[in-house]
């Protein structure tokens, strides 16, 4: 089995209906079900979604994908790692370093490399292009070319 890192961006566009990503991430996450991967996510990424959720569609809307998720966490279908102090640390030297080349850059986007690299993790469920600045160590398992997205070739 090959663990994916399952970002915000894969998140939101699983809640999402009108997401234009929508259906091409359900489809993917049905796959790689079916295919038996370990999907991982932090406790900064799940701060992320709530706060996108809670100001974009409302609390009833965060506290149901709370509800959700901490079933799914329950039921071992996902791993929820704390990013913790000494995470956040590398973290803050990541976004350090990456800020003055990378636009848009959060310390979300940072922690989830940390946390990748602490678990040796090398693909994300993400379409976000932060992940690349992380260089060839690290593969979104979509992106956006020419206004299409395109998932990448999964190597489970």
């Amino acid at each position: 089995m090959k663990a994916i890192f399952v970002d915000t961006w894969a998140f939101l566009a699983m809640a999402n209906r009108r997401d234009p990503a929508h259906d091409d991430v359900l489809e993917a996450d049905v796959w790689l079900d079916a295919h038996g991967s370990v999907r991982v996510t932090s406790d900064l990424v799940l701060e992320e979604i709530l706060t996108a959720l809670h100001a974009a569609a409302g609390p009833d809307s965060a506290l149901h994908f709370l509800d959700d998720f901490e079933a799914i966490v329950a039921a071992g279908e996902m791993q929820l790692v704390r990013v913790g102090p000494e995470g956040l640390s590398e973290s803050l030297a990541l976004f350090r370093k990456l800020a003055p080349r990378v636009p848009s850059l959060s310390l979300t986007d940072c922690s989830s490399l940390v946390v990748m690299k602490r678990l040796e993790l090398t693909l994300a469920f993400s379409a976000d292009p932060h992940f690349r600045a992380a260089g060839k160590s690290v593969v979104p398992l979509f992106s956006w070319e020419k206004n299409r997205l395109v998932r990448a070739p999964i190597p489970l």
